[in-house]
C-alpha cells in the first residue's frame, strides 16, 4: 500500500478509536430518577372554555407534565415562577403539559386564576391553573410531591403562604422524575432536557 494511503488509514483508525474511547468514558445513558408516585386527586381547573371543570390525574395520563406552586397575590417569587413557566410553554414540545397549583385556594377562585393566566398568555389546552379544597391541595403538595407549604392566616395577603419554588417533572405514569429550582436558569435548562427525554428516551 502506498505510504499516503497507509497514513490516511491510520488517521481514520485513530479517529474511530478516539470516538469509542469518548463513548466509553461517558458510560451508559442515564434517565431521570423515579422519586415517588402521586396519589389520586380531584381538584378544579380554571380552564377558560367551557369554564371551570373537574381536574384529576387522568386529565394528564399519557403525557409528561411540569408542576409549579403559586398564588396570585404573592409578593415573592410567584411572578417569576409564572414567567418561567410561560417560557417553558414556548420551548417545550406541545406534548409536555404544564400545571400551576395555587397554594391560596381561599382567594384564588377559578375566575381569579383565569385572569392571572391571561397575564402570562397561558394556553388553556396545555397549561392548567388548578384550585380546589385547601386540605386536598396541601395534602397533595406535602404527601404527593413531598414539598413544603405553610400558611400564616395572620400575615399580609402577599406573604400569607410559604411554599416551594421547585418545579416538579412528572412522567406519563404519574411518577415524579425530578425537582428543579424555578428561579435558576441552569436548572430550568436541565428540566427541559429531562422533559424531552421522557418523550424520546434517555438522555446522557
Amino acid at each position: 500500500m502506498p505510504s499516503g494511503r497507509r497514513l490516511q488509514s491510520r488517521s481514520r483508525l485513530s479517529a474511530a478509536l478516539l470516538v469509542l474511547s469518548a463513548a466509553a468514558c461517558r458510560g451508559p445513558e442515564r434517565e431521570p430518577p423515579r422519586l415517588g408516585s402521586l396519589p389520586d386527586f380531584r381538584l378544579t381547573s380554571a380552564a377558560s372554555a367551557p369554564g371551570p371543570r373537574a381536574f384529576t390525574p387522568r386529565d394528564l395520563d399519557g403525557a409528561p407534565w411540569v408542576a409549579d406552586f403559586i398564588f396570585t397575590s404573592c409578593s415573592g417569587p410567584c411572578p417569576l415562577l409564572s414567567t418561567r413557566m410561560a417560557a417553558l410553554q414556548r420551548t417545550l414540545p406541545r406534548q409536555v403539559r404544564l400545571v400551576s397549583f395555587t397554594v391560596d385556594p381561599d382567594a384564588d377562585t377559578p375566575a381569579v386564576l383565569r385572569a392571572y393566566s391571561r397575564r402570562y398568555a397561558a394556553d388553556p389546552s396545555r397549561w392548567n391553573f388548578v384550585t380546589g379544597d385547601k386540605a386536598a391541595l396541601f395534602g397533595l403538595l406535602r404527601d404527593g410531591f413531598k414539598l413544603p407549604v405553610v400558611e400564616d392566616a395572620a400575615a399580609p395577603a402577599g406573604v400569607r403562604v410559604t411554599h416551594s419554588t421547585k418545579f416538579a417533572l412528572v412522567d406519563s405514569a404519574r411518577t415524579v422524575r425530578g425537582y428543579f429550582d424555578g428561579q435558576d436558569k441552569e436548572e430550568l435548562a436541565a428540566l427541559e432536557r429531562a422533559a424531552k427525554s421522557l418523550l424520546s428516551g434517555p438522555i446522557p
